[in-house]
């Protein structure tokens, strides 16, 4: 491929002018397999390189193969989405009795996330249910602690991203199918397309050709953090993959074989809310979908045991990419835009460009600043704009944990009508927003997404 070369030197010079150890990259275009590449080492210890073969964890790309593992027992008519999840989970409190399987694929059930901890008695912050990472838990301690998630909103009336809901769906798959979500996708999926080392995360099986986890603490690569392991693989992502595995992943959504191609347009498609708008970020079902010049994009990133995931479509292109690293602050959305870019220039990634009016810039940091603290004064709006983001999207942008105070806003593009589009980092990701504003000087519109 005539981008080859140049393709090999951008993935390397991330590697040395970053604190990332390795990268391993799929691309999938018009149907075929174009690149399978490793760049740099799978693990520093002992000096191994990564290759197309090496395994990393999924982090969150695995809910869309939890989701996935939910359209099979969908197909076979086991399950369906607007099923009641007290109907799998009947041990759930009466406030459950809302919750619907769509809900919890859509982060529309209403439940809070888990708050980090490392002993029983810490976390907690924000009404969020303390996890200790270093305690193995049963699936019924799992579900006991999503009993104890505070409701962020009623159910289909809101989005909040949360791993509760995604636990609770892997357990349902288990309930249904009699076996872990996992073997499902064994089973049906994996074995039958071709991912070979596909498989559950594990801390005590020999998984060969596996990487090393890392982090970055105090500006100095170390090895990551311990989890239990049976944290290691519950289905909001708890799974193994390669580059190589992904890349056939990649073809069964472009050509499908074991799913159906209404299962496929179902995941991908944004799930509305009760009030008939999508979640601010076009949420589908373990997807979220945006546009980049014009051209529709479906995304997930995961981070999770020292390792960061981005697998995105860009389906009116006919490509598709994926960036694993081996580090839990490797930026592999920005790299997997770029990769796209590079394959097809119509999607180039935003960067930033020359601020011809940094007053305005800064009023926009400040207008951005009041939104997340949920202070936005209505008068900045027109009538339409305010109408929908007062309907449920300030919330959930304030939600997010955007933080805005103090750090940069980049001006990308400039429309010509005058919309602005800017891009703010948040801890490994870049926060893209668009702003346009009408004769009058007001927001006419706004959209949010993560790279």
């Amino acid at each position: 491929m005539s981008y080859t070369g140049e393709l090999d030197r951008y993935l390397q010079s991330e590697i040395d002018n970053s604190q990332v150890p390795g990268l391993g990259v799929a691309i999938v275009h018009d149907g075929e397999i174009v690149h399978l590449g490793g760049y740099g080492l799978a693990n520093v210890e002992n000096q191994v390189p990564v290759t197309p073969d090496t395994v990393f964890h999924s982090g969150s790309t695995g809910k869309m193969f939890t989701a996935a593992a939910v359209m099979f027992l969908l197909q076979d008519d086991h399950i369906k989405l607007d099923d009641p999840l007290i109907r799998y989970i009947p041990e759930g409190p009466e406030s459950w009795s809302g919750i619907t399987i769509r809900n919890l694929l859509s982060m529309m059930a209403g439940f809070g996330n888990f708050d980090i901890a490392f002993s029983a008695g810490e976390g907690g912050e924000g009404g969020a249910v303390p996890l200790n990472l270093w305690q193995d838990h049963s699936d019924e301690q799992l579900i006991d602690l999503a009993r104890r998630s505070p409701f962020m909103y009623r159910p289909g009336e809101g989005y909040q991203y949360s791993n509760t809901g995604y636990i609770l769906a892997g357990l349902v798959v288990a309930r249904v199918s009699n076996k872990p979500y996992y073997e499902l996708l064994r089973e049906r999926l994996f074995e039958p397309i071709g991912m070979a080392t596909a498989r559950e995360a594990s801390w005590f099986d020999i998984v060969p050709n596996r990487a090393a986890g890392h982090c970055i603490r105090d500006g100095k690569l170390e090895n990551r953090y311990w989890a239990a392991p049976s944290l290691q693989r519950t289905g909001d992502g708890g799974l193994y993959f390669s580059p190589r595995d992904i890349a056939h992943w990649l073809l069964e959504l472009d050509n499908p074989t074991v799913l159906s191609p209404e299962s496929i347009a179902l995941v991908s498609e944004p799930v509305l809310m009760k009030n008939g708008q999508p979640s601010f970020n076009n949420y589908a079902l373990g997807w979220q979908n945006s546009t980049i010049r014009g051209h529709r994009k479906i995304r997930h990133g995961g981070t999770w045991d020292g390792f960061r995931a981005e697998i995105a479509r860009f389906p009116a292109r006919k490509l598709s990419v994926c960036v694993l690293g081996n580090t839990d602050e490797a930026q592999v959305a920005r790299i997997g835009q770029k990769i796209a870019g590079i394959v097809d220039p119509a999607l180039a990634p935003y960067e930033p460009i020359a601020d011809g009016n940094e007053a305005l810039t800064r009023r926009d940091h400040e207008l951005l600043q009041a939104i997340v603290e949920r202070r936005a004064p209505r008068e900045s709006f027109g009538e339409e704009a305010w109408r929908l983001w007062s309907n449920g999207w300030f919330e959930q942008i304030a939600a997010s944990g955007a933080a805005v105070a103090g750090v940069p806003l980049e001006l990308t593009h400039q429309e010509g009508d005058g919309g602005r589009r800017y891009r703010l980092e948040m801890g490994g990701y870049h926060l893209h927003w668009t702003i346009s504003r009408d004769s009058e000087d007001r927001v006419s519109e706004m959209r949010f997404h993560m790279e």
